[in-house]
């Protein structure tokens, strides 16, 4: 035998090994997903195409009061985001560490996993109470606002370390809540043990975020981030500089993030940003971002606007709960409507809890009755699309098939093959046809216009 086909022989034992121990180790096997997905063309993945077909894109949805008066709705009467500025002086103690322990409870209670599978020990959850300084909460808290000046994520527990459903399903951490852009305003309610984490309420959601990324800040110096002047991004990622020339590189700042305009100076806008001191408090400087990449104030809210937005996106990496800079479903649709001035709450379940309500269906609906129900009454750009755990943006019907703009990890086919996309897509609801969990027009229950009733 040549030295040259052992060598080979040798190598291929090896993989096969290697692959063998893979298996055994129980993680799990995915395929690519095709560049163009079943049932799709090239040209339906432009916003144009739906544009085109859309019988009113230039029509406004709603107006910019109109818009007040949806997202008040949205905090006051479904109470699923919060009015920070509105935030009282001084929050019950015991309240906070009610929620603090039943966060930790409820994720001991699902039996999450280390990475490769194993269960946490006992000493595991009392380290991460004992993280928690629970004990340290006092009676009544009074109020500390911050902002956020790093791109952070925010975390059920103060723990960097994550926990999982599924072995080696590192994309998906449970302890993985949210993300907050720069400039978020933040009201401070607790510090950890090591006083490395912060326990935050943003206006949509609450959690651990590290301290290093948090400046604490008055109600003057907050007031801006509140106020008018502003632009918004109106790119997936817009990135801010800390000088003219625009060299002294500060972050990017996500779609729909909101900044306060100090001017608008040709190429670029000078905006207020936020900076960490050395004592943890905050200073406000100077911010530069390139003008073609934000609008002054927000968007008027059309069926172009959104389709547009939302084809910004397209291509995007999917990212849980906002890990990795990146957007999973929910916080898509958040990116996107944020641009004319709509702040949708943070989860998917509570976002097809918006709006007016066009439809909900029991399990077991045929799909032919969901799709004539959505050719008829379904508007694209302002439709979203509901199920468990997942959230979609209509984009219209052609041909009997149902179409939506989404951000998406996976799906299913026959046999349970599992197929990674990893990004914003167009696909038509027949995906995961045929597969244990079925397609997503089978499991989808809900439907909500993101307009008023009149």
């Amino acid at each position: 035998m040549r030295k040259e086909t052992r060598l080979l022989l040798y190598f291929l034992a090896a993989l096969a090994l290697t692959v063998a121990g893979c298996a055994g180790a129980g993680k799990p096997v995915l395929y690519a997903a095709p560049s163009v997905l079943p049932n799709t063309t090239p040209a339906m993945n432009t916003a144009g195409f739906w544009i085109s077909r859309h019988p009113d894109p230039d029509k406004v949805v709603l107006s910019s009061d109109e818009i007040q008066r949806f997202n008040q709705t949205i905090r006051e009467e479904l109470k699923l985001t919060k009015d920070l500025a509105a935030w009282p002086s001084a929050i019950s103690g015991e309240e906070l560490r009610a929620t603090l322990q039943k966060t930790l409870d409820d994720l001991q209670a699902r039996e999450l996993k280390s990475l490769n599978g194993k269960k946490p020990s006992a000493a595991y959850w009392s380290g991460a109470r004992q993280a928690m300084n629970l004990d340290a909460i006092s009676n009544e808290i009074p109020r500390q606002y911050g902002l956020i000046t790093r791109y952070a994520d925010q975390r059920f527990l103060p723990l960097e370390e994550g926990l999982y459903a599924q072995a080696y399903d590192e994309d998906f951490d449970e302890l993985q809540n949210s993300a907050l852009d720069i400039t978020t305003p933040v009201v401070v309610l607790h510090r950890s043990l090591d006083e490395k984490w912060f326990w935050v309420e943003s206006a949509t959601s609450a959690g651990w975020v590290k301290a290093k990324n948090v400046a604490l800040a008055t109600e003057d110096q907050i007031k801006p981030f509140w106020s008018t002047p502003f632009v918004v991004v109106t790119v997936p990622r817009a990135d801010i500089f800390l000088d003219r020339t625009m060299i002294n590189f500060a972050g990017s700042l996500q779609m729909g993030t909101r900044l306060p305009l100090m001017r608008l100076d040709g190429d670029f806008a000078e905006v207020t940003l936020p900076q960490r001191q050395g004592d943890g408090n905050v200073e406000l400087v100077p911010g530069f971002v390139a003008a073609e990449q934000i609008h002054e104030g927000y968007l008027p809210y059309t069926p172009r606007q959104i389709l547009s937005q939302a084809f910004k996106m397209f291509g995007q990496p999917y990212g849980w709960g906002g890990m990795y800079g990146a957007q999973d479903c929910s916080r898509f649709l958040q990116e996107v409507f944020a641009t004319v001035g709509i702040a949708l709450p943070r989860d998917s379940k509570n976002q097809i809890q918006v709006g007016t309500r066009l439809i909900e269906w029991e399990p077991g609906t045929p799909g032919a009755d969901k799709t004539l129900v959505l050719t008829d009454f379904a508007v694209g750009g302002v439709t979203i699309l509901g199920m468990k755990g997942h959230i979609l943006l209509y984009l219209g019907t052609i041909d009997g098939r149902v179409y939506a703009i989404h951000s998406v990890w996976a799906y299913r086919e026959p046999g349970d093959r599992t197929y990674v996309l990893n990004r914003v897509v167009v696909s038509d609801l027949g995906l995961g046809e045929g597969s244990k969990r079925g397609s997503l027009l089978e499991r989808l229950n809900a439907v909500r216009l993101l307009k008023t009733d009149h």
